[in-house]
This record gives C-alpha cells, structure tokens and sequence, in this order.
C-alpha cells in the first residue's frame, strides 16, 4: 500500500527494490497480480467460443468479416475479422464460403498467418476507427496490420460501436454497474479480449503461437492489462495508454466518475489517501513479453508525463534485469495524444520481429 503524499514527493515504487533473484520477482509479481485482480473485482470465466457470421466484404487485399463473439454471461461482443487474401481465397459468396475460410486447413495455404488483437480507443465508433479505409486519421492500425500480413480481431469494447446499450451515451458504465455492482469495466474487458484471443486461436489459418495485441489511449491500456494476465499474448504495443496514480491532474481517472468508471473500488483507496499499487507494477505483470510503449510530452489525456517517464526507465531495468532487455522500447515524443505514422512504424516493425 502506498501513500499518494509519498508518490508525489519520492516517485514511483521502484521494482527490483530488495529483489535479488528471480524467484523473488515471481513472488512479487503474484502479491501484485492479486492486489490487481482484488481491485478489478476479479476476473470471470471463460466461455465456449461460439461465433456469428453478420456480414463479409471482399476488400482488393484482404476480407473484412463482420462478427459477433460469445462471452461470460450470454453477453456478445461486435467484432471485425480481417484475413489477407490471396489468390486462392477470392470466391467468397456465402455464408459456407466465410467459415471455410476461417476453419478449414487447405493444402495449398502455403503459410499461418501471425495474428493480432487490435483495441480501440476511446471512440463512439469502436472498431470502425481503426478497422476502416475511412477511419480516423492516424487510428486505423487494424486496417494497415493486415495490410502487412496479419490476422486482426477488432473487438467492439462495452460501451462503444455496436455495444452501445439503447438510450445510453457512449461510454457510460451506469448501466453497466447497476448489473454488476461488485465487478469493473476492466474485469469485463479484459473477459471479452480474452475470449477474442480464444477466437483467434481456433481459426485454421493463424499461427496461435504468434498472437499479439495492439491499441491507443483505452486500447493502449488494455493492451498490457491483457498481457499481463494472458500469456498467449507474444507481444504488446500500447500507445498513449500509460499513466500514473503520482501527478495525476485528474484524481479519480480509474475509480468512480460520471462517466467511465474503470475501476471504482480504487477510489475508496484514494480517498484515504492511499493505493495499493502504482501503474510501473502493473505493467510489469507483462514481463519479459515483448512490449513497445509510446507516450507524449504534450499528451492532453494524460499530461502528467514525468512519473510516466520515471515507470518507462523502471521497466527498462526490470527487463534488462531479467536479461530480456532488448524486448522492451519505449519511446516518449514531443506529439500530443496521438498515434503519429512515424511511431506507428516502429511500432509495426516491432510486431513483425516477434511475431513473424
């Protein structure tokens, strides 16, 4: 437990402090993961994996597959699945013709396709964002990622696309609460993405060895929330998604607000002054997956860059500590709350070292 006062003053919680072997570290590391899964209300059971054809369209590279996917608690997650195409794939007229090209070993595929989560920031439109031609400038790391030959998933999150509960504005988690009082919108996404990486692994044509996850701002988060809980995630990027509870301008960003509470048993924490664990420590849950992390100096979401800055340089040590230094990179830019093409780039390249 640590004291707000003390994070503003000293800085952040540093990882290796008293740790000598790595056995330590996994001690550690399970006293963090069940502070973070107390917080989050726990995190439910997994489902049988059912999946729902809604549409499909034949784009000149790849097929954009309009979804639903089951999850815990009869609930369905709106997705995209975005295959690359080639030549052998190009007749895709009804409904047989999708699942055969999602289910069916053919003898001339040549290859298994690596494959990616994709999260979606905070959006009304959820997937189409950064699943779409047409999507916002700089977020459409769905589409360009199968351009590069990856299998994408490109999940609705609660609140937001097609998720987006009649008479609610986009996300809203009142509604969600008023079901589930006891659990947290985290638990609930990190449910769904579990279940999308469940999906992905059962199509014929990725490599289920090589699955990795992406996101901006609440996708970037996500992303080594899910990293660090599920380890068939090979490698992580998270871009402008990385904040601290130390100089944090807005005091109950993850607990409870009007609009989307995270995690609303931390704001009992921090009305006491306290938390039981500091961003650094969550991330680290990830370690040693390859992780690629991005934050911005003029970042308007999260503007409180220099504790961030000091949890990057921690990581770093975690990781070289651990002798997986070079799969970590974190970059901190001049930009503002953004996903520039020049770090979208390197983030692309990072994916294709690990997972292809």
């Amino acid at each position: 437990m640590y004291k707000l006062e003390t994070l503003e003053k000293v800085g952040i919680p540093p990882l290796l402090n008293n740790l000598h072997t790595i056995e330590e570290w996994k001690e550690k590391r399970t006293r963090i993961l069940e502070q973070w899964k107390e917080c989050l209300g726990g995190f439910s059971s997994l489902v049988e994996s059912r999946l729902k054809i809604v549409s499909w369209t034949v784009q000149e590279d790849h097929f954009r597959i309009k979804v639903r996917y089951s999850t815990f608690l009869d609930d369905w997650v709106s997705a995209y699945v975005l295959l690359p195409r080639n030549e052998q794939k190009a007749e895709v007229v009804t409904e047989k013709d999708v699942l055969e090209l999602l289910y069916t070993d053919k003898s001339d595929r040549q290859s298994l396709f690596p494959a990616v989560l994709a999260l979606h920031p905070t959006s009304e439109n959820g997937k189409d964002n950064i699943s779409l031609s047409f999507g916002r400038k700089n977020r459409q790391y769905a589409y360009e990622l199968v351009k590069r030959g990856y299998v994408v998933l490109a999940p609705d999150t609660i609140t937001a696309g097609e998720r987006l509960l009649p008479g609610d504005k986009p996300f809203y988690t009142k509604a969600f609460y008023e079901r589930h009082p006891e659990w947290s919108a985290v638990g609930k996404m990190m449910t769904d993405h579990q279940q999308g990486i469940g999906l992905l692994s059962h199509f014929s044509s990725v490599n289920h060895e090589k699955i990795g996850v992406i996101g901006h701002s609440l996708g970037g988060y996500n992303s080594y929330f899910l990293a660090g809980i599920d380890q068939r995630i090979k490698a992580v990027v998270c871009s402008c998604g990385f904040a601290t509870f130390a100089q944090d301008p807005e005091r109950h960003r993850w607990g409870r607000r009007e609009w989307f509470s995270h995690f609303p048993k931390i704001s009992d924490f921090i009305d006491n002054g306290k938390v039981p664990f500091e961003f650094n420590e969550i991330a680290a849950l990830a370690a040693p997956v390859p992780f690629f992390i991005s934050m911005a100096q003029n970042d308007q979401i999260f503007p409180h860059w220099k504790p961030s800055a000091e949890c990057l340089a921690d990581l770093n040590l975690l990781y070289d500590w651990m002798g997986e230094g070079d799969k970590f990179t974190s970059l901190i830019g001049n930009f503002g709350h953004d996903f520039p093409v020049e770090v979208r780039t390197m983030a692309y390249a990072f994916l294709d070292r690990w997972l292809k």
